[in-house]
């Protein structure tokens, strides 16, 4: 009777196991999104600043922040799309959300602000 009922509890697990999927995510804004900012004079460059968002397709990425080549800060984000506009949250920071929309038809790709200044390009 044992043999019986563990026999049907495998089968059963596997049965359950197989009917169930998990949803892909082929959303467009997956990937790698950077925006690099430059100061500087006349004569060289000063300053340089590089930001890296990386979305995944859990609704989660990593942003990058560097400065002149070195890794100044990083952090875990969330983000979600409904209609048609992108919101990026940083949990645990003082790093306020942001609203964007993503500009599929401009090469390279864009994501912008709803006033159209630029956020990110695609990597």
């Amino acid at each position: 009777m044992k043999k019986a009922f563990s026999l049907l509890a495998l089968v059963v697990l596997i049965a359950s196991s197989n009917c169930t999927q998990i949803p892909e995510n082929n959303d467009p804004i997956l990937g790698i999104w950077a925006r690099t900012e430059i100061l500087s004079d006349s004569q060289k460059i000063e300053n340089q600043n590089f930001e890296e968002w990386i979305f995944n397709d859990a609704f989660l990425g990593r942003y990058h922040n560097y400065n002149n080549g070195e890794l100044e800060f990083f952090t875990d984000f969330s983000w979600s799309m409904e209609n048609e506009i992108y919101t990026i949250s940083y949990p645990g920071t003082n790093i306020p959300d942001v609203r964007l929309h993503l500009e599929t038809s401009l090469i390279p790709e864009q994501l912008t602000f709803q006033n159209g200044a630029v956020f990110a390009i695609r990597e």
